[in-house]
């Protein structure tokens, strides 16, 4: 029987597999990988139901995470405007270090990415969803310095466990064509939660209550976080066969959906052979040098981005706040706009390149002017550097060919990466206030690696796919590779640049 063209071959319930004998499954598995929509007899309409099904009930939940993420983490910069320095000493460099606290557990504990091969997905999303959100209610509670370091501590922590895996969960849903839109818009819940963030912030600041406005800020932003977690419980899959949003035919299109590309997406089980081929990966060290640079902006401007507005000399401490919303609203709509873009030409280092360089162009101006209005344009400049973010961890995603590889690439990209954080959090001493002129250069020249490094990066990957052509010829579509046989890979993977 040949399974490519056989209609009788039929994909079964891949949680009933297991009682099927070992030749059944083996063609099973098999038909699974090769043109499995065409084997299901899956008509256009199906797959686009099951693909709405997909968007509509994970693409929210994981944006509304995201943001509340991004929330938590960055909310600092807007306390320290609406009160926390009247009741807490953040004076000296005691500021700058609860940023640091923060992202050196964000640094340490990068290793957490595996815990999305290791437990299964609903169990570890709550999990870690219910440790971020009371982590950072708790900081309203703190009467001094050193609880509220310890707070930023965990926080730090329990973040680690959700963000960086994201692009690794999608990958078992969503084929890598489709994978830019997806995490895009749950990367743009960032540009999101900084602009409602200051929106929060400066209602806030604007009304009278019996606790200070910065501990109800860290209520109002942490307690509904830890309350999703049991959302998370319920809601969250642990694959495309495991959704309760589908039946068990949409289940066997999503599956095959899914595997429908070169690669190995298996959702459960770390092979530590692949994870150490991550660390031999040069693109991986690319990656990582490019998260690195992105990251001196990512982790500076939430956090500063109000106060350095504060400094323009144009608005008070509290219309700040307000004023630092709309560079993030137009960030979000452009990491939307550009993650659609970037699947239908199924480009990513073409994109990175070219929004690093608008952001060093940001900085350029905001290192240079002195008048308010050029200041000010210049930080929806600067800001964009969050879509080449979207773009790169898509970009990580893509570019390692298994899951358990995948997992490792997103470890180094992310230990390194995150780094670049703790430059950020101290690029803005007070010292250097109204101008910060030496963090904005710094800012302005990391801009720079990120767009010169995205465009070897994609020059290296569009030649080794040439060569891979003009080798093997143009490669058949969903073939599933493997991985361990290396002409198999040269013959059948090519790259997104």
């Amino acid at each position: 029987m040949d399974i490519k063209t056989d209609p009788a071959v039929q994909i079964p319930d891949l949680a009933q597999s297991k009682d099927t004998d070992p030749v059944t499954k083996d063609i099973e598995a098999k038909a699974t990988h090769i043109n499995g929509l065409d084997l299901l007899n899956a008509t256009p309409q199906e797959l686009r139901r099951v693909i709405r099904k997909l968007d509509f009930y994970l693409l929210p939940l994981f944006f509304i995470l995201y943001t509340f993420s991004v929330l938590d983490r960055s909310n600092l910069g807007n306390a320290r405007l609406v009160g926390l320095p009247e009741d807490i000493d953040v004076s000296g460099n005691r500021y700058e270090w609860l940023g640091n606290t923060f992202y050196i557990a964000y640094i340490v504990f990068q290793f957490n990415v595996l815990g999305w091969k290791i437990f299964k997905a609903h169990k570890w999303v709550a999990f870690v969803v219910a440790f971020w959100g009371i982590a950072s209610t708790l900081q309203a509670a703190c009467f001094g310095y050193g609880a509220l370091v310890v707070c930023r501590f965990f926080l730090g922590w329990a973040e680690t466990m959700f963000g960086p895996g994201v692009s690794l969960y999608f990958s078992y849903f969503w084929p890598r064509e489709a994978l830019g839109l997806r995490f895009g818009f749950f990367l743009s819940g960032a540009a999101l939660a900084n602009a409602y963030g200051g929106a929060l912030a400066f209602g806030l600041g604007n009304i009278n209550s019996g606790i200070s406005n910065w501990r109800l800020l860290f209520i109002i932003e942490g307690a509904p976080t830890a309350l999703l977690a049991i959302v998370c419980w319920f809601y969250v899959p642990d694959s495309p066969s495991k959704a309760r949003f589908l039946n068990e035919r949409e289940k066997q299109i999503a599956q095959a959906y899914a595997n429908n590309q070169p690669g190995d997406f298996k959702t459960e089980g770390l092979n530590l052979s692949q994870l150490g081929d991550a660390f031999k990966d040069y693109k991986n060290w690319l990656f990582a040098l490019m998260n690195f640079s992105v990251n001196v902006s990512f982790a500076s401007l939430p956090l500063f981005l109000p106060t350095i507005i504060s400094e323009f000399g144009s608005f008070s401490r509290i219309e700040s706040n307000g004023f630092s919303a709309p560079p993030y609203a137009l960030c979000f709509i452009m990491i939307i706009v550009t993650a659609i873009v970037s699947d239908k030409l199924r480009l990513r280092g073409p994109f990175v390149f070219f929004f690093a360089l608008l952001s060093a162009v940001g900085w350029l101006i905001l290192a240079t002017a002195t008048t308010a209005a050029a200041r000010y344009v210049a930080t929806f400049l600067a800001v964009l550097i969050f879509v080449s973010v979207a773009m790169l961890l898509t970009w990580t995603a893509n570019t390692n060919e298994t899951s358990s590889k995948r997992a490792g690439g997103l470890w180094i990209v992310q230990t390194v990466g995150q780094c670049g954080t703790v430059l950020g959090t101290n690029m803005f001493p007070k010292s250097e206030a109204p101008y910060y002129r030496r963090g904005m250069w710094v800012g302005c020249a990391f801009s720079f690696i990120v767009m010169l490094s995205a465009g070897v990066l994609s020059f290296m990957l569009w030649r080794e796919n040439r060569r891979r052509d003009r080798r093997h010829g143009r490669p058949e579509v969903g073939v599933q590779v493997d991985m361990n046989d290396l002409e198999d890979v040269e013959r059948n993977l090519r790259y997104i640049i």
